[in-house]
């Protein structure tokens, strides 16, 4: 029984060849290509199809088309009576031109 002994240039042939066969990218020095990361399937349209496609209807939106219903948003109702207590501590944000940046400007 003889043993052969492949040389580096038959492996390197080889190696070429079996690239050009199943279509990968000859690299003999082993460099970082990135070929790995540019080879996967993209995520984004896999993770848009998993979700379904639903519009959400907001309270706001059912009040102004059936305004004779008299919902009332109770999270807003909240909203502006914190609102109103703020302005009266004085809290409230300033009238139009009369800010932050206005007053650096009279400087």
């Amino acid at each position: 029984m003889s043993t052969s002994v492949a040389t580096t240039g038959k492996l390197a042939l080889l190696q070429k060849i079996s690239t050009a066969i199943f279509g990968n990218v000859h690299n003999p020095q082993g460099l970082r290509t990135g070929n790995k990361i540019l080879r996967q399937r993209l995520v984004g349209p896999t993770i848009n199809s998993y979700y379904p496609n639903v519009k959400q209807i907001r309270l706001r939106e059912i009040t102004r088309m059936a305004p004779e219903m008299n919902l009332i948003d109770q999270a807003e109702k909240t909203r502006l009576e914190d609102l109103a207590e703020r302005k009266k501590r004085g809290k409230g944000p300033p009238k139009k031109g009369q800010g932050r940046r206005s007053a650096l400007k009279k400087k």
